[in-house]
């Protein structure tokens, strides 16, 4: 057995593998192999030449703690039948994040096909949506629109980029998208067989909407705005499809109140968990942190995966920013690597983790300490691969 990058000849291999595992429909293989693969991001276990077991490490930059952070989304972990069971998936998944870490970047997101297969290898549950799903008419009813609403082409993708990073400035580690993150975004869409409105007010786009109809529903992949104003636009654009619509599903912001203002809201939304984060590098990772006020902590991190996560660090504060060194004391906290990877995201508050025995506390300080440096955020990524 051999794990290393693959190479271009290999690229017929891991597509028939990917074909073999997952679902996807041809066009968006065939898309994805064509734009998105990449051999210097393609690791594989290989039986002689043949692969075995595959992955791919897609780079994203995004915005965590206020920090533009490179990561890579770990997508298309995939074992032929006869190899599975063998342990080649989590000895590949291990040497994807040693090449992480060689590549400078301190976390990793996913998207799982299971949270509990992830779990093992030191993912948690970092994001998640507030799902509506009902009927046509959830998210408001059809009327006369009295902005300019135009149909988005890739000639618009600045505007629409403007109005993201607007919109997204309330939240917490989302991707900071370059124009190929949005031409493969829209390429996405078109596949689907989607389309996208933007609303327009003074020459400036306020808004957009992305969304899916097939078999009578309707898929709002991204409803972004700036103001009020648009964002009710884009929710009768989308009831106005009432001739093409029975029913409507939407992965809305986790802070998104549109609930508030539904007749029976009852019954049409609920939390759904997306994508899970890891530190990948602890001591590098906690540097982006700015702690509210002094601190001087000494946690121990356990990570059954990566021993270079393993020990005594203590955390202080040196002006605005934290400190991170090992340390030979006895530790204050003892913090598995998954909880330690929410508190880092802000996805759960140490009080929230000591409550639910994913913290070990040895020190009554620990926790008002662990609070400062640990601040909640809203964390909000719309991207699945």
């Amino acid at each position: 057995m051999e794990i290393r990058f693959a190479q271009p000849d290999d690229m017929v291999q891991i597509k028939k593998l990917w074909e073999y595992c997952f679902d996807d429909p041809s066009e968006f293989v065939d898309w994805f192999f064509r734009k998105r693969y990449r051999d210097e991001n393609t690791l594989a276990v290989y039986q002689g030449k043949e692969v075995r077991c595959a992955l791919q490490l897609l780079p994203y930059k995004i915005m965590l703690r206020g920090q533009s952070v490179k990561t890579s989304y770990l997508v298309g972990l995939s074992t032929w039948p006869q190899y599975r069971g063998r342990g080649d998936a989590g000895t590949l998944i291990r040497h994807a994040l040693e090449v992480m870490r060689m590549r400078q970047e301190w976390v990793s997101i996913l998207l799982p096909f299971r949270y509990d297969f992830y779990r093992k290898y030191g993912w948690e549950i970092c994001y998640h949506h507030l799902m509506y799903s009902g009927d046509r008419e959830i998210l408001g009813k059809a009327g006369k629109i009295i902005y300019d609403i135009i149909p988005t082409e890739k000639g618009h993708i600045p505007l629409m980029n403007d109005c993201y990073k607007k919109f997204m400035e309330a939240y917490n580690g989302y991707v900071e998208r370059d124009e190929g993150d949005w031409d493969r975004l829209l390429d996405d869409l078109h596949i689907a067989g989607g389309t996208g409105y933007m609303v327009v007010k003074d020459s400036e786009t306020v808004g957009y909407v992305l969304f899916e109809i097939s078999n009578r529903r309707c898929k709002v992949r991204e409803l972004v705005y700036t103001t009020p104003e648009a964002k009710n636009a884009l929710l009768r654009l989308i009831a106005n499809h009432y001739s093409q619509v029975d029913s409507i599903v939407w992965n809305a912001p986790p802070d998104d109140i549109t609930y508030m203002d539904m007749s029976n809201p009852r019954g049409v939304m609920y939390k759904q968990p997306y994508v899970m984060g890891r530190i990948v590098d602890v001591k590098q990772a906690l540097r982006i942190l700015k702690p509210l006020r002094e601190v001087d902590l000494n946690i121990q991190v356990i990570d059954p995966v990566l021993e270079w996560n393993n020990g005594v660090f203590n955390l202080c504060s040196v002006g605005e920013v934290i400190e991170v060194t090992s340390s030979s004391v006895s530790p204050q906290a003892v913090i598995p690597i998954t909880t330690f990877t929410q508190l880092l995201w802000g996805y759960i508050t140490p009080a929230q983790a000591y409550k639910q025995g994913k913290l070990d506390v040895l020190d009554e300080k620990a926790i008002e300490y662990l609070e400062r440096i640990f601040t909640p955020a809203i964390n909000y990524i719309i991207e699945d691969y």
